[in-house]
């Protein structure tokens, strides 16, 4: 990366101002969010049942039907932030947790990167919500996701990139 500057710093990313040279020799002031990566999971009961939340969402002002996930803490790997968020939003634990791909969120805005990671062996529990999560646990048939998908009630990408990649067998 560039030359930056911090512009903002929050608890779970910064905002930094990079300059960026144009092809006609200027120098360009463009804002990007710095990120320490994140997971997203498929929670898989069986072959054909996801372990989906619903996730009152402040900043859309909605409640989106989505895959549980979350911001890696420092130093933290891939899969206990998987471990850790999947107990959190669903209540569940994972006896078998794999990374099935990586992907940008939105690359155009900051360097998010996150991991889709696929648990298996799941075993109910508590949830342990932050206080100011509002989290709803739903289960899923394939039958119903795919649905889901095709009409365009699920609108979280991360979600999308998930549930495509297990309606296409995608999980090895």
């Amino acid at each position: 990366m560039s030359d930056y500057k911090t512009l903002l710093r929050t608890s779970r990313f910064d905002v930094v101002e990079m300059q960026l040279p144009s092809h006609d020799g200027q120098v360009h002031h463009r804002a990007y969010i710095r990120h320490p990566g994140a997971v997203v999971l498929l929670p898989l009961l069986d072959d054909d049942t996801v372990v989906l939340i619903e996730n009152q969402r402040t900043g859309v002002g909605e409640t989106l039907l989505e895959l549980p996930a979350g911001t890696r803490d420092p130093g933290e790997s891939e899969l206990e932030t998987a471990a850790r968020e999947l107990t959190e939003e669903t209540g569940y634990t994972a006896g078998d947790l794999r990374v099935i791909c990586e992907f940008y969120s939105a690359p155009g805005l900051g360097n998010e990167k996150m991991h889709l990671i696929v648990a298996h062996d799941l075993t109910p529990g508590e949830q342990k919500l932050e206080a100011t999560e509002r989290i709803v646990t739903r289960l899923i048939h394939r039958d119903e996701i795919e649905k889901l998908v095709r009409s365009h009630a699920i609108r979280d990408s991360k979600t999308l990139v998930g549930l495509q990649s297990y309606l296409l067998g995608c999980l090895n």
